[in-house]
């Protein structure tokens, strides 16, 4: 079976997030990543999970 990745930008944009503000909290909460590249993860890697945990967090600060 071929990896499924996603990236910081995709992610955001799929939910109506600013992918701009999607990285910045992720880099707020030290969300790890090679230095200089995209926010690429693998689709149900823990890193991943971890992202989607940030991603929510915006999404429930957008609604309020």
């Amino acid at each position: 079976m071929i990896a499924k990745y996603t990236t910081a930008e995709g992610m955001a944009r799929t939910v109506g997030v600013d992918p701009n503000t999607f990285r910045e909290a992720l880099r707020n909460v030290k969300h790890p990543r090679k230095r200089n590249t995209d926010w690429e993860v693998k689709i149900d890697s823990p890193s991943y999970s971890g992202m989607r945990t940030v991603l929510a967090s915006l999404l429930r600060r957008k609604a309020a």
